[in-house]
Order: structure tokens, then sequence, then C-alpha cells
């Protein structure tokens, strides 16, 4: 059986603030997951943490942002 996971997933990435954080010493890994993360029709990048525009990966900079309060 043949699954296409970008199709078939929903992709949840909680407290994506990390990916900031973790950039500097972890730059492989977090620009792995920010190449294949667009390839998924449904994505989610959550974080009970607010970051500022200029702390917000250049690479997130166009998804649409959903503030809950």
């Amino acid at each position: 059986m043949d699954i296409n996971p970008y199709k078939k997933f929903f992709l949840l990435i909680d407290e994506y603030h990390i990916l900031f954080n973790q950039y500097v010493f972890r730059d492989k890994a977090v620009r792995t997951l920010l190449e294949i993360a667009p390839k998924f029709i449904e994505k989610t990048y959550m974080s009970a943490t607010s970051l500022k525009d200029e702390n917000i990966l250049e690479e997130l900079m166009y998804m649409p942002v959903q503030e809950v309060i």
C-alpha cells in the first residue's frame, strides 16, 4: 500500500517558538523541518509563547496568524 503522508496526514508543530531558539545550534534539523513542512496540505505551527515579528523565522513569515485569547 502506497500512502502519501503529505496528503494523508495533518502536521502539527507544537511550541514552534523553539525553532527560533534552537536554530543556532540545531540548524540542520530546523532547516530540514522547514523544508518538509510546506509539503503537507494541512499544517499548524502552534505555541502559547508569542514571538515578536523580528523573532519569527523568515520561512514562517508568510503564514497567517490566529491568536486565541
